[in-house]
């Protein structure tokens, strides 16, 4: 009987050890090589989106771990849920090229402004690759680029870089102009079975994060954060699997 495939999350307060590489490679996935195709359409439809005013772009809630400019997100679709630029006509443009891949439960797009630093971390979980589709990309290494596990990766115009954000990670951009990129999370194929399992565990994280960055800015003590994990999480697991088959879907 093959093992089952065990996923790992930020919360169990253990680094990541696991076995997925800092880079995939997913050329000849059908869906991967059809999204690179469309690169130059994604591109198009991602900066006429941005040229609207009302589209209102929000500060990474976990400013902690980024330094310089800033870097600005907003979703489309954030851990299976409808997030807020679906409810534009061009924001259901841009997630149609996305739609129908297997397994998407994020979209947002991010916006690295000049000279940030977006500081050494770890993901939520190992259950997913993590895609950056290129929209504007001002500079190569050394000035603007990613690095995962030790390894240094500039963005390209025309290749999308699909990563596994749970290994240590870090982003730069220290050109004069803004890095946009639209970020995916794809839950990995031998985990579908596991797609809202996931999604539940990692909104009840995030949420727990929120909720306390809401009153410190500081790392939690050894014991709050026990009880966060031990008691918090699960009470939220518990309330986000009762609300989930009425959450707004896709």
């Amino acid at each position: 009987m093959a093992q089952e495939t065990k996923v790992w999350y930020s919360y169990m307060g253990t680094p990541y050890k696991g076995n997925c590489p800092s880079f995939y490679d997913l050329n000849g996935t059908p869906w991967y090589d059809e999204l690179t195709r469309n690169i130059p359409q994604i591109r198009e439809a991602v900066l006429e989106l941005l040229e609207h005013r009302n589209i209102d772009l929000k500060t990474y809630f976990n400013t902690g771990i980024v330094e310089g400019g800033g870097w600005d997100a907003r979703g489309f679709l954030s851990w299976g849920r409808v997030d807020k630029l679906m409810e534009t006509e061009k924001g259901r443009d841009v997630f149609a090229f996305f739609k129908d891949i297997p397994g998407i439960v994020l979209l947002s797009v991010s916006v690295l402004k000049p000279h940030t630093h977006v500081k050494a971390h770890n993901g939520d979980t190992d259950g997913t690759w993590r895609l950056h589709i290129p929209i504007y990309i001002p500079a190569g290494l050394p000035d603007c680029g990613l690095r995962v596990g030790g390894i240094d990766k500039p963005w390209t115009d025309d290749k999308i870089t699909v990563f596994s954000d749970a290994n240590m990670h870090e982003a730069w951009n220290q050109s004069d102009q803004t890095r946009i990129v639209l970020i995916a999370d794809v839950v990995r194929e031998e985990l579908l079975d596991k797609k809202d399992a996931i999604c539940v565990n990692v909104l009840a994280l995030l949420l727990m994060h929120k909720m306390y960055t809401t009153v410190s800015s500081k790392i939690p003590p050894r014991w709050l954060m026990w009880l966060m994990t031990k008691v918090g999480i699960p009470v939220l697991k518990v309330a986000i699997y009762a609300y989930w088959p009425f959450r707004k879907r896709v």
